[in-house]
């Protein structure tokens, strides 16, 4: 089972973001779009595991304790540059992102999931950029795109399954874990 461990979006949210991102879409100058119930901050990639090893991890996860935090949608930016894009995506702006990040990554190592060597960057992926097919329209309009600076409370974070289908991914939530 394929999986990953994020903090799921308030459903007013995930539409601002996904209705701001579908006029680029739509403008034909790009790949597309991250579906509106996919948007979510993944803290921890996890990829493809058993049945008994989904256990673990839920036992894992629910020993985390973490206080309920604020955080706020940042700043457009792109993988890997703004000279060669490929993905684009806005970012979530909390200290506790990474405090949290980092406790998870701990808990997927007590288990035997080796540590993620790409480094995590707080961020939500908007976009998938196949090819750019006309680059200074492009920026022109993405510059034009302006995602409203939402503050919500992060109140939980989720381990959730990921179906890869050739219409796209479909992701289930398989357990929910509460912040204090």
């Amino acid at each position: 089972m394929r999986t990953f461990i994020a903090i799921e979006l308030p459903e007013d949210i995930k539409s601002e973001i996904f209705h701001s991102f579908e006029k680029l879409e739509e403008s034909g100058l790009v790949g597309k779009s991250v579906e509106k119930n996919n948007i979510h901050l993944t803290l921890r990639f996890i990829g493809e595991v058993s049945e008994e090893k989904i256990e673990e991890i839920k036992k894992k996860l629910s020993e985390i304790k973490f206080k309920k935090f604020k955080a706020k949608i940042g700043n457009i930016g792109f993988f890997p540059d703004e000279n060669y894009i490929r993905v684009i995506w806005v970012e979530l702006v909390a200290k506790e992102i990474n405090e949290i990040q980092e406790i998870i990554e701990e808990k997927c190592r007590e288990i035997g999931i080796p540590r993620d060597n790409k480094g995590f960057a707080s961020h939500i992926t908007l976009a998938r950029v196949e090819k750019i097919k006309n680059k200074s329209l492009f920026m022109e309009k993405l510059k034009t795109l302006h995602v409203k600076k939402f503050e919500f409370t992060v109140k939980d974070f989720s381990l959730i399954k990921s179906e890869l289908k050739r219409s796209g991914s479909i992701y289930r939530t398989l357990m929910k874990f509460p912040l204090n």
